[in-house]
């Protein structure tokens, strides 16, 4: 991502940021679930083109839309990329973390252990959001409130 859309996306605003975000992840993984689905239908019909039975076809349309595919994996790091960036424009906003849809998401998803995986990878690869951290104020002295 440019430095650019960074500015931008942790401008004003950034409420309703994080809604937006965790709809488009929801949004993501329902495509990939929905590729799945169809993967797994086209299978079923081939089976029942062959002759195969119902239970044929069920195995078939069961065993391939369970099968990993190619985009699965860029799909599901798209979706926890929007999620963790949702996260993080929570944080910067000082919400509650249990009001921030994108971090429920990601916690109903992934395990405790994931969950710190995924945020310490982010905040390791995305050095560049310490360049969006707010800036003291007169009241705290000087020292942030993070």
């Amino acid at each position: 991502m440019t430095e650019e859309t960074w500015k931008r996306l942790f401008a004003r605003r950034r409420r309703r940021r994080c809604k937006l975000l965790a709809q488009t992840a929801a949004t993501v993984l329902a495509g990939k679930k929905m590729l799945h689905d169809w993967v797994g239908g086209v299978a079923g019909w081939l089976a029942a083109l062959l002759g195969g039975d119902r239970v044929v076809q069920s195995f078939a349309r069961q065993l391939a839309s369970n099968i990993p595919l190619p985009p699965d994996a860029k799909m599901v790091a798209a979706a926890r990329g929007l999620q963790v960036v949702g996260v993080l424009l929570c944080v910067l906003n000082g919400d509650d973390l249990r009001r921030c849809q994108c971090f429920i998401d990601l916690a109903l998803e992934e395990t405790k252990t994931q969950l710190k995986k995924i945020l310490l990878a982010a905040m390791e690869d995305w050095t560049a959001l310490a360049h969006f951290a707010a800036k003291p104020s007169a009241v705290d002295g000087g020292h942030g409130s993070a």
